[in-house]
């Protein structure tokens, strides 16, 4: 509990960071991007979660939520959700993904959604089992500058494979059109992709 109550104060600090330097009004609507991080935000994220992931977004009036969800898939089949979020937007805002380990040996993770909006924030935790022994990690993000909205979008992946070769990230194919791409998922024996919705 006091491990949730960290992270819920953590990801509250660093949406506070971003808000302060927060200058989306030069940034494409109704899209999502790669947040641009001061060094002083990267050395926070890093010291406090194994992997994450920043994305600011600037959309219309008319879209009034958005939804962020991490889906799981095994050998390229989806098994589930591990975290879902949703909340009420206005025209800019930021998401963040992260996990951490709960303990130095332990094979439990909490993956970390939060999303900030018009000085709302809106924050899930969920612990997920990660089998690490013989395992590699390969992580990634949507290459595109600017990722437009439409649809569900691909934001980010966190991906586990056995194979002692190494295993490439996602092409760009597969962030852009993923249903047309799911045989990439297949290189993986446990993946897991950061997902969006705005509505």
């Amino acid at each position: 509990m006091r491990r949730v109550l960290f992270f819920a104060i953590l990801t509250l600090f660093v949406l506070s960071l971003v808000a302060c330097n927060d200058d989306n009004s030069n940034s494409e609507i109704n899209t999502v991007s790669r947040a641009e991080l001061t060094e002083r935000e990267e050395m926070i994220l890093l010291s406090t979660a194994d992997q994450s992931f920043v994305f600011d977004f600037n959309v219309e009036d008319k879209y009034k939520e958005v939804a962020v969800w991490v889906e799981k898939y095994e050998s390229g089949n989806l098994v589930g959700e591990v975290t879902r979020i949703s909340t009420e937007v206005n025209k800019m805002g930021t998401i963040i993904f992260s996990t951490s380990n709960t303990a130095e040996e332990s094979d439990q993770a909490l993956f970390n959604v939060s999303i900030n909006s018009n000085s709302s924030t809106a924050t899930a935790s969920s612990p997920e089992t990660i089998i690490k022994n013989d395992f590699g990690i390969v992580s990634g993000s949507n290459p595109l500058g600017s990722i437009s909205i439409k649809d569900k979008i691909v934001l980010a992946d966190i991906c586990y494979s056995s194979s002692k070769e190494e295993v490439p990230t996602f092409s760009t194919d597969f962030y852009t059109d993923m249903d047309n791409h799911m045989d990439e998922l297949k290189k993986y024996g446990v993946a897991y992709l950061l997902r969006s919705e705005f509505k």
